[in-house]
């Protein structure tokens, strides 16, 4: 069936073409985990507990379970550390949704000295950096380097999709049809979902992050486009909006 077509009276008298889709459009939702407890590097047994803080960590995971109540999630995927386990796990309690643990979804990996140094060295260390401008710091001593991490997320990810029917072609996506209205949800960290993020809308890599997930923040990518080739398209939600008005 071909795509329908609206035309609208535009600019200077010229008329433009809008294709219109009748069908809900594949959705992808990038989900920072809750406000963490405990060994922030562990990777639990399922079902997670502890993980959260009690205080913040729990009621922020059960306040996201109720903002995604009418999303339509199909799939899940989640970093393997606790806090992002244990809020997929809430966020998506009772749903019948398999959560898949990846590992390619951990968190930037900081060096041995950051991670285990006392807090004399590490407090050197991030002096040191803080000096520095952002183009000195695609590769330092701190960590995990950019092209390190992209390249780290990047391709396992878009492996993930393409397995889903969600083919990675020249800067786009070709979705097979039982993937056109599939929900993606995927629960990780403040930097691998902004490296995420920046990939998926086309931004070139960047020492620094592009975007700040707050926890339990949602990203929620609608993929439109024309013909056969789609695009993410970053939903951004109103402040007054609520659950029950569709969340965003």
């Amino acid at each position: 069936m071909p795509t329908p077509r609206r035309w609208r009276n535009g600019f200077a008298g010229r008329w433009w073409c809008d294709e219109v889709t009748l069908e809900k459009p594949m959705e992808l939702l990038l989900i920072r985990h809750g406000r963490k407890a405990g060994d922030a590097y562990r990777c639990p047994a399922r079902p997670v507990r502890g993980f959260l803080s009690e205080d913040a960590g729990l009621p922020q995971a059960r306040a996201l379970a109720e903002a995604l109540r009418e999303a339509r999630v199909d799939v899940a995927f989640s970093s393997p550390f606790g806090r992002a386990l244990q809020t997929a796990e809430m966020a998506l309690a009772g749903r019948g949704v398999r959560i898949e643990a990846r590992e390619y979804l951990q968190e930037w990996e900081p060096s041995p000295a950051l991670r285990t140094g006392n807090a004399e060295q590490v407090a050197e260390l991030m002096a040191r950096d803080r000096e520095r401008y952002a183009e000195r710091t695609w590769k330092t001593e701190m960590g995990e380097g950019c092209f390190e991490f992209y390249g780290r997320v990047i391709p396992p990810f878009l492996d993930d999709l393409a397995a889903l029917g969600i083919h990675a072609r020249m800067g786009g996506f070709v979705l097979d049809p039982a993937a056109r209205d599939l929900g993606v949800a995927v629960f990780a960290h403040g930097g691998s979902l902004a490296v995420l993020l920046a990939h998926l809308l086309g931004l070139p890599p960047f020492p620094l992050a592009r975007f700040e997930f707050l926890e339990t923040g949602v990203a929620r990518l609608r993929f439109t486009g024309r013909r056969d080739i789609v695009h993410p398209v970053l939903v951004l939600p109103a402040p007054h909006a609520t659950p029950a008005s569709g969340w965003v």
